[in-house]
Order: C-alpha cells, then sequence, then structure tokens
C-alpha cells in the first residue's frame, strides 16, 4: 500500500514539474536589456480595412502597445511576439566638441550657404511621426501628441531610451540645433497662422528716393524702374509673431537646443564683422571694379569692406535676405560697385597716384556705402582700397607706355617739389645752426661773466663776514672783561666781608674764651689755682713711672724727669686732710 502511495505521489511530482516545463518554455516571452517586444494577436476581432495595428482591446493583429525588458507569460496559441530594438537618442559626448571661434572661407562659405555644421558628437532628437491615428485635419501636417491623429508629432524625443512600436511611429534622428559662442540662432517658423498686419513696407531706399531710376538696386544689382520697384517693396515681409508661420524677432542665444526640425528653421549668424573683398584673385578670376576718370583713364580698384550685423538686426536681416549670401549679392555686392563708379568718376587718372587723394576716395566711398547700408541694418566699419591700377584709354594706343608716362612723370614732378623742399628744409638747417652756434657764444660769454662777477660777490661777502666776526670777536671781549672786572670786584668784596666776618668771629670767640678763663680764675681765687686745676684736670696717674736708683746717686731715666719732677711736687704740695 505504501509502495503505491509512494509511485503516486511521485507520478503527480513528475507531471507538475513536466507542465511547469513546458509552460516555462512555451508560454514564456523573455525580453533581452536594451530591447522590447511586440504583441501580436492571433485571435480576436478584424481589423477595420486598412488598419494595420490594434487600437483596442481583443482586436486581432499587432497591439500598439509594447513591453519592456523582463519575463512575460502568454499563450502561445492566442499571442505571438517580435523582439525590437529600443529606441536610443544619443546624448553626444562632450569631450569631442570642436567649439570654432574663426571661421575659414570654406567654413564660412558652408555657413552661408546654410550646410555647415560643427565637428564632433553633438546631441540628437528624434522627429517622431505616427502611422496609426485619425486623419488630421485638412492641410494639417505637424499633429500633437495628445491628438491620436497621424502626422509628425509636435514634440521630439530628447535624449534618452524609449519604447516605441516601429509599427506604430516610425523615429527620425537629427542633430540637435548647436549655437556656439560669436552666433545666433535666427528662427523661422514653418508653420503658422498667416500674419495680419500689413506686410508690403515699403523698403527704405525706395521710399526715400534715394536710388534714382538706372541705378543698381538691393534684389539683383540690375535697374528697377516703374512697376518693378513696388514689385519688390512689396517682397519684403514683417517678421512673424509667436504662433505665426515667418521670422521670429527673437533669436537663441548661444546653447544647445532641441527643436523639431519640420516646425522651425534655424538660421546660423555669425556676429561681429566680416570682410568682402573684390579683388584680383588670379588672373581668371578678377573681381576688381573698373570705371572711367573724369580724364577718361580707367580706373581698377580691389576694395575690402569690413562688415556685420548686429544681434538685434539678425532676424530683420535673415527674413529679408534669406541668408547672408544674398546680403552680399544683394546689398553690399552691388552698392559698392555703384559707389565706387559714381564717386570715382569724379577723379581725375593722377588722383588716384597720389597718395593724399586716394584717402579722400576711400573715405567718400566709406561714408557713402556706411549710409545706404544702415539703412538695411547692416554695419559697415570701413571699405579700404587695396589695389588701384591706372590704364590708359584704348583709343591712345599702347595703354601701359602711356599709363607709365603718367606716373613717371607725376613722380618726377613729386620729387622735384620734394627736392626744393629739402634744400629749403636744408638752408632752413644752416641758418639755424649758424643761429644756435652764435647763440652757444654768446652763452659761453655770459658764463663767465657771471662766473667773474659771482667770485666778486663771494670775496666781498667774506671779507665782510669776516669783519663782522672780528667785531663780534673784539665785542665779546670786551664785554668778556667787563663781567670779569665786574666778578673780580664782587670776589674781592665777598673776601673782603669774610675776613672781617671771621675776624669779627674769632674776636669774639677770644674775647668769650678769655672772659670764661678770666671767670674760671675768679672762681678758682687766682692764677696759680687755674695752673694747678688745668694740670689736675689733664692728668693721668696711670702713666707715671719712678725709677729709684738709690741715694746719693742719681741714675734715673731722663727722658721721664719732668714726670718724676712733677710727681715730687705734687708729694709736697699735697693738700692735706681736714684735721691733720
Amino acid at each position: 500500500m505504501n509502495r503505491i502511495v509512494t509511485s503516486l505521489i511521485g507520478l503527480v511530482v513528475i507531471a507538475i514539474g513536466i507542465v511547469c516545463s513546458v509552460f516555462w518554455f512555451t508560454f514564456r516571452v523573455y525580453v533581452p536589456p536594451n530591447r522590447c517586444v511586440v504583441m501580436i494577436r492571433k485571435m480576436g476581432d478584424e481589423l477595420p480595412q486598412g488598419q494595420l495595428v490594434a487600437t483596442e482591446a481583443g482586436q486581432k493583429g499587432i497591439q500598439s502597445e509594447v513591453l519592456g525588458p523582463g519575463r512575460y507569460f502568454y499563450n502561445p496559441l492566442v499571442w505571438d511576439h517580435e523582439i525590437v530594438d529600443l529606441t536610443v537618442i544619443p546624448s553626444g559626448e562632450p569631450e569631442t566638441w570642436e567649439w570654432i571661434h574663426s571661421l575659414n572661407d570654406t567654413q564660412r562659405d558652408q555657413l552661408r550657404a546654410g550646410t555647415f555644421s560643427f565637428q564632433g558628437k553633438f546631441p540628437q532628437i528624434g522627429v517622431v511621426t505616427r502611422k496609426v491615428g485619425s486623419q488630421a485635419q485638412s492641410g494639417q501636417v505637424v499633429v500633437t501628441r495628445e491628438s491620436g491623429a497621424k502626422g509628425i508629432l509636435r514634440e521630439v524625443l530628447t535624449p534618452g531610451t524609449y519604447k516605441l512600436n516601429p509599427y506604430v511611429y516610425d523615429v527620425q534622428l537629427h542633430p540637435a540645433v548647436v549655437i556656439p559662442a560669436g552666433f545666433v540662432g535666427v528662427v523661422t517658423n514653418l508653420f503658422g497662422d498667416q500674419p495680419t498686419k500689413e506686410e508690403n513696407a515699403m523698403l527704405p531706399e525706395l521710399s526715400s528716393g534715394s536710388l534714382v531710376e538706372g541705378t543698381p538696386t538691393e534684389t539683383s544689382g540690375e535697374t528697377l524702374e516703374g512697376d518693378a520697384r513696388a514689385s519688390y517693396a512689396r517682397t519684403v515681409r514683417a517678421l512673424a509673431e509667436a504662433g505665426q508661420r515667418g521670422t521670429l524677432r527673437d533669436v537663441l542665444q548661444p546653447g544647445v537646443y532641441f527643436i523639431n526640425p519640420k516646425l522651425r528653421k534655424i538660421t546660423l549668424i555669425e556676429i561681429g564683422f566680416n570682410e568682402y573683398s573684390q579683388v584680383k584673385v588670379s588672373d581668371a578670376e578678377n573681381n576688381r571694379i573698373s570705371f572711367p576718370s573724369d580724364t577718361g583713364y580707367e580706373i581698377r580698384v580691389g576694395v575690402t569692406v569690413v562688415w556685420g550685423i548686429h544681434p538685434k538686426h539678425a532676424a530683420e536681416t535673415i527674413n529679408e535676405f534669406g541668408n547672408i549670401d544674398r546680403v552680399l549679392d544683394k546689398v553690399i555686392g552691388p552698392q559698392l560697385r555703384s559707389i565706387c563708379r559714381n564717386i570715382g568718376s569724379t577723379y581725375a587718372a593722377r588722383d588716384f597716384i597720389q597718395g593724399e587723394k586716394r584717402e579722400l576716395f576711400q573715405r567718400d566711398m566709406t561714408n557713402e556705402l556706411q549710409r545706404v547700408c544702415r539703412r538695411k541694418n547692416i554695419e559697415i566699419l570701413i571699405a579700404l582700397v587695396r589695389e588701384i591700377e591706372v590704364h590708359a584709354p584704348s583709343a591712345l594706343g599702347a595703354e601701359g607706355d602711356v599709363t607709365e608716362d603718367l606716373k613717371r612723370t607725376i613722380q618726377q614732378s613729386y620729387v622735384a617739389i620734394e627736392k626744393q623742399l629739402t634744400k629749403a628744409k636744408q638752408r632752413d638747417a644752416a641758418t639755424v645752426s649758424a643761429q644756435l652756434a652764435e647763440e652757444q657764444k654768446k652763452v659761453d660769454i655770459a658764463r663767465e661773466s657771471i662766473k667773474a662777477e659771482s667770485r666778486v660777490m663771494v670775496a666781498n661777502v667774506l671779507a665782510e663776514g669776516e669783519k663782522q666776526a672780528a667785531q663780534v670777536a673784539a665785542q665779546a671781549q670786551l664785554e668778556v672783561a667787563e663781567i670779569q672786572q665786574e666778578v673780580a670786584e664782587l670776589d674781592a668784596q665777598r673776601i673782603e666781608i669774610l675776613g672781617k666776618a671771621n675776624a669779627d668771629v674769632k674776636r669774639l670767640v677770644n674775647e668769650a674764651d678769655a672772659k670764661g678763663y678770666q671767670m674760671l680764675v675768679d672762681a678758682l681765687g687766682g692764677g696759680k689755682a687755674y695752673n694747678l686745676y688745668t694740670f689736675a684736670e689733664e692728668f693721668e696717674p696711670e702713666s707715671i713711672q719712678l725709677f729709684f736708683a738709690g741715694d746719693g746717686t742719681f741714675w734715673t731715666d731722663l727722658t721721664r724727669f719732668e714726670q718724676v719732677g712733677a710727681a715730687k711736687l705734687l708729694q709736697k704740695t699735697s693738700v692735706k686732710p681736714v684735721g691733720q
């Protein structure tokens, strides 16, 4: 019984494993990274005629929703699938960007033609076209994402990764708009309402009448007469407002912009001054401007114009001309040629050989070109005359010889004038040199006179100083002697006073001592008593030494004889006590 139960359990486990394996390998849909899956329903309601993708639940065919990377489980009898790539919009690699701040001739030509692009892997955008949905309104090419209509979506895909059904959406990669420093981007709306305000603005040159009939205009360098002038005036449109079709006034500053190229066109304009030259490049390409001079000579000049467009006028320039090439072809080039001919024909041939008149011609041409181009919002910095050739009229025969003779004659006249000026300057220099030598001699004489006068003045000043010094010293000695005399007199008086005072003091002291002694003598009873008193007062018995050598001998210490005698005398005169 246990074996049967164990066998049944094993069979159940095996059956479950088989079912799980079949489910795992049959029903599982695995979508790897960077891929997505498009689900296709095999059963369900038929799609309407002409519809390729199911837009409602339960419809048969390709489903509009896609599934991202992961594992999904679908019934293979009902569903089929197709794994496709995710839509990746590159974000670019900034380390590869090459910013160009100064364009060369080739790059500038590409920029003017609208084909220039900066090197490097810049960000891109995805322009999405919806292939499934309702029909757009009549004439509507660009639709919004929320409308659900077929057509180009207004919104673009910025750099990133997206799950998009390739049967529903078509994505085209386009470079993002890159505006480097030194440039601005002029925006032109390709779709929108027509401007409602008057667009038939008359050109300033035409309205002011500055261009007379027969004068080349900005359109093609040809003359405009009658109806042609009015026709050209009507081609100038006003700038568009937001939501209108046309060129917008506001320009894009340097940066990176994600703009739908199907909606807006961005035209790069280099800000700053550029150069436009009409010179001789080679024998085959000679763009110099030729015109007759006042004297009939043919003048050929090569001119370079330094010009530029201010950012605030960039939109107006693109709106009127379309690109920079047309600015050069319709304004600067024709006006430069016309002004050169009009002004140059008033000068003689020799004026183009002389330096002063050439500079005057260049200044007049620059001023007139600035005046005309300023009305078209074009800034002209300067027009430089780089090359000038003077050719004699062909009717005179060998024009080269005539031209050289003209140059040689003018040069010789200038050389003669310069020689005369040089000689005059040399004479003036010699005169000035002689005057300088004379003035130097006068300076030397004046210098010696000043030195002599200075020595005399110094000697006088020294003598006067010594005299005054001697007088001061003598006066000082006299005053010192007088003071010393006064001091001596004061010293004599002092000595006299002090001597008299000392004598008086001694006299008074002696008188006082004498009176004291007198009083003492009187008190003792006489002079003899006073002597004894004095002797007794100063007597010192312990200092007496007696030597006795025997009777009848007088051998004693003679040095002490006086003391012995005094002792003997005391013994004889000693006072006896009362009662004895």
